[in-house]
């Protein structure tokens, strides 16, 4: 699989809520869609039932999930450095930086001033 966007955490959450415009662009793109474990992470620490979790994980498992790797953590080490973003989205963004990937997120502020390629599919 040869992806081309890397999702982050709120995107899939609007996904799994029913959101028209996440599941549009994930159905659409599906092929080329990564996410990284730290969003795997986020995701699957909602309070599902079993069911649900089960559901929750068959769905995340589709994607091709990029750990986070010692390159991955001595970009974001530089990015926290300069930008102070968070650890969790810094991680998320070091993913798409260290694989060359669109970042696709609502919450583009949590990642401005970072060198990636963003893009917010509501806007």
């Amino acid at each position: 699989m040869s992806c081309k966007y890397l999702v982050d955490t709120n995107i899939i959450i609007y996904y799994l809520n029913g959101d028209h415009k996440a599941i549009d662009f994930i159905d659409k793109n599906f092929e080329e869609i990564a996410i990284s474990s730290i969003t795997y992470l986020e995701v699957l620490v909602f309070s599902y039932n079993q069911e649900e979790d089960a559901r929750v994980r068959t769905f995340l498992e589709l994607f091709n999930i990029y750990d986070v790797q010692r390159k991955t953590i001595d970009i974001a080490i530089q990015t926290y450095r300069n930008k102070k973003i968070k650890m969790a989205d810094n991680l998320i963004a070091a993913t798409a930086k260290q694989h060359d990937l669109q970042l696709v997120t609502r919450n583009v502020d949590d990642f401005k001033n970072i060198d990636i390629n963003l893009s917010n599919i509501y806007d």
